[in-house]
């Protein structure tokens, strides 16, 4: 198989639709994120077996694409604590995580307000696990320095302070680093 062909990701987002070719980097491939996108946000109420099985081939198709900060935002906002398939939604979970760390902190921060209404577990999933990962918890604390007069990172500051109270001794001790570097 040549190079090409073994970059190139299959696309399917209905049983019926023929197999789409998304060549990472191409010209095409903006207008299938979108589109990919707009069937993720379709189906992620996951109320049918059908929109699960899309929701779960959909976020396969997108793994291994970049996503910018309004991307993100975007995939930020489909999470629910409510959804009836948490073991689905880790897969869009793990799919955001693959962000480059400072993109995806600067999205989860500002997706943070709306989060903590629709989806305060994922939220703090979500900071938990950068709290726990070095690199991620440094660009954290440098990006909520920066940013310390948002909304965003208000709300995140105060889950990162909940922490402190109401967490495993791992996370409180990182939680308490964090919280004093932003002292």
């Amino acid at each position: 198989m040549s190079r090409a062909a073994s970059e190139v990701g299959t696309v399917g987002c209905h049983p019926a639709d023929a197999p789409v070719q998304v060549m990472p980097g191409s010209a095409n491939e903006a207008v299938m994120k979108d589109q990919l996108l707009d069937e993720l946000l379709r189906a992620s109420r996951m109320h049918t077996s059908e929109e699960v099985a899309v929701f779960d081939r959909t976020v396969q198709a997108l793994s291994g694409l970049e996503f910018s900060s309004r991307e993100l935002g975007f995939l930020f906002s489909i999470f629910a604590d409510d959804t009836p398939h948490h073991e689905v939604m880790w897969g869009l979970l793990h799919l955001v995580e693959t962000s480059d760390s400072e993109v995806l902190i600067s999205a989860l921060v500002q997706s943070a307000p709306y989060m903590r209404r629709l989806a305060p577990e994922w939220l703090e999933t979500f900071i938990c696990r950068l709290l726990n990962s070095d690199l991620h918890r440094d660009v954290l604390i440098a990006y909520l320095k920066n940013m310390a007069s948002t909304k965003g990172a208000a709300e995140v500051v105060f889950l990162i302070e909940a922490l402190n109270d109401d967490a495993s001794d791992s996370i409180r001790a990182k939680a308490s680093v964090v919280a004093s570097a932003l002292m």
